[in-house]
């Protein structure tokens, strides 16, 4: 496997919304994008405007809300 992680984002799960946050690999200062609703269609759409998911490395709160996202997204790849 020869992936390049290109992004690191981080991932703040609630119940009623999902903050995120990316740093480019290198030395970039991190920056927050947005939040979306908890819907993983919605949190999907949004890490496809970062960029392919062999480019992410995901990481996100363990808790309740972040269990199933995390395997939704394990999921769909």
């Amino acid at each position: 496997m020869n992936e390049v992680i290109r992004f690191f984002v981080g991932l703040d799960v609630h119940k009623e919304s999902i903050a995120i946050g990316v740093a480019e690999a290198g030395r970039e200062e991190p920056r927050f994008l947005g939040s979306v609703g908890p819907d993983p269609a919605e949190l999907r759409k949004a890490l496809k405007r970062i960029g392919p998911p062999a480019a992410l490395h995901l990481v996100y709160e363990a808790g309740p809300s972040g269990y199933g996202l995390v395997r939704d997204l394990l999921a769909r790849g």
